[in-house]
């Protein structure tokens, strides 16, 4: 997120030392750009941890039900339907 704000504030390097800049607004911009790119940072890990949590979800209930039916098997009573692992209803 830093290497973001500093490349959102590269374009003002030249001004800074040029002195058409001061150093005050040089850093007000400078911490704007970091609080910007903390907000839209947090907002993608929070969407990515979404999802993440949603794919080993749905990967933790595929296994299960794997192992379900492995078990059933192992015990004889295949011929049974499998149970949806949501609500316990057959498929």
């Amino acid at each position: 997120m830093l290497a973001g704000a500093v490349l959102i504030c590269l374009p003002m390097v030249p001004g800074v030392l040029s002195g058409n800049v001061s150093a005050v607004t040089a850093g007000t911009r400078f911490l704007l750009a970091v609080v910007l790119c903390w907000v839209g940072g947090s907002l993608l890990t929070s969407v990515l941890d979404r999802y993440s949590a949603e794919a080993r979800r749905t990967q933790a209930l595929k296994m299960l039900a794997a192992a379900r039916r492995q078990q059933d098997r192992a015990a004889g009573t295949g011929s049974a339907p499998a149970a949806d692992p949501r609500n316990g209803a057959p498929r």
